[in-house]
């Protein structure tokens, strides 16, 4: 990040180390927060919206952002930890499937269907070979076919006409 820290401040976080809690704004996005161990060189970031601000009245001022980063602890969650803020209205990070977790989902049936994510974007990656388009035609034309294609797209059945 090449940006200036609104507030950088040292804090001992739930698992023991000491950290470097770093607010940088990204006006009009919001806020990001850095935790960053120098010892084991471990960095977590706690993205907050202006809405997830404005809900906790966090403001940009220093009272308020020390507030902030008093809230901030390190949780676990799975096999990894994330950073996370007791104040009411800051949403907590949601658990990302990786490695094998994600590997299972994207092979897995998927809801009310028997197909998977991966067999139909494989069929669709066939097709696409079989049409050959240009960049980012290609593109496009995935984009289509997937939507032409999807296995859960809402089915109309029209009424016989008698």
């Amino acid at each position: 990040m090449n940006k200036v820290s609104l507030l950088t401040i040292g804090k001992k976080l739930q698992d023991g180390s000491l950290y470097l809690l770093s607010i940088y704004d990204l006006e009009p996005s919001g806020l990001i927060v850095q935790a960053y161990d120098q010892v084991n060189s471990k960095e977590y970031l706690l993205p907050i919206s202006e809405s997830e601000l404005a809900h906790a009245g966090v403001v940009r001022n220093i009272n308020s952002l020390t507030s902030l980063i008093e809230s901030i602890d390190l949780v676990p969650q799975g096999s990894e930890s994330v950073l996370q803020s007791s104040i009411e209205g800051i949403s907590n990070i949601k658990k990302r499937a990786t490695g094998d977790e994600l590997e299972s989902a994207i092979k897995s049936p998927m809801t009310g269907c028997s197909e998977s994510v991966h067999d139909v974007l494989v069929t669709g990656l066939v097709e696409l070979c079989k049409v050959k388009p240009v960049g980012v035609d290609a593109v496009q034309w995935l984009g289509e076919w997937l939507l032409n294609n999807n296995p859960n797209q809402p089915r109309i059945i029209e009424p016989d006409d008698e």
